[in-house]
This record gives C-alpha cells, sequence and structure tokens, in this order.
C-alpha cells in the first residue's frame, strides 16, 4: 500500500514535529542540552563496545524524558530509531545521533525565525 502525500501534507506533519518539540524543549530545557552533548560525543568520538549499551540506554532516556508521551516530537521519533532494538549494528548509532543533531539544529534554526531570536557570543 502505498502512500503518497502532497507537499503541504508534509510541510503540516513538520510544523507540527516542530511545534511539539517546541514544547518538549522548553518543559526540559537542561535535558535538552545533555541530550544535545551527548548525540555530539557520540558522532565525535569512538566508543568501546562496553559502553554501547550504557550510552544508549541514557540516550534514549533522555529522548523519553524530553517526550514521554510520544507527541510526535523531533525525541519521540528517535527514541525509536535509536532504541538498541531498532539499531543492529553499532556503528548505525553514529549515523542517527548525526541525524538527530541536524533535525535539532533544524529545530533550533526555526524556533530562532520563529521567535526572532538571536545568538549573541
Amino acid at each position: 500500500m502505498e502512500t503518497h502525500l502532497t507537499l503541504r501534507e508534509l510541510e503540516a506533519r513538520w510544523e507540527k514535529a516542530l511545534t511539539a518539540t517546541r514544547t518538549a524543549a522548553a518543559m526540559h530545557p537542561e535535558t535538552y542540552r545533555k541530550l544535545k552533548r551527548q548525540a555530539a560525543e557520540i558522532v565525535e568520538n569512538p566508543i568501546d563496545i562496553n559502553d554501547y549499551f550504557p550510552k544508549v540506554e541514557t540516550l534514549v532516556n533522555r529522548l523519553k524524558i524530553m517526550d514521554p508521551c510520544g507527541h510526535g516530537s523531533i525525541f519521540d521519533i528517535f527514541s525509536t530509531r535509536i532504541s538498541p532494538s531498532s539499531i543492529w549494528h553499532v556503528r548505525m548509532l553514529r549515523m542517527e545521533c548525526k541525524d538527530l543533531l541536524a533535525h535539532l539544529n533544524a529545530f533550533d534554526e526555526w524556533r530562532r525565525k520563529k521567535h526572532h531570536l538571536r545568538r549573541i557570543k
């Protein structure tokens, strides 16, 4: 069964996910920062095979803290994608974390534009 979504439907889904992500990030700002740091650490550094499950469990727990009820946020989407039952090869974790960071960067950019926020260094 093929489902063909229109561009408008895809944009509406993305907007809904961004809105749910904004709500979750506002409720748990410190967990959001820790999640981004951990994902970046996984992308940038090698992981010992013995540390794989503890790191993934911590990452998935943070994703679930961000959206425990599954409201369709980026956190909800990635909590199933990153769970150990979904990733069969350890090397795929790095790819998923890169994708997670790309989604979160797109979310941060959307949030800055939506609320006219500026970054000051």
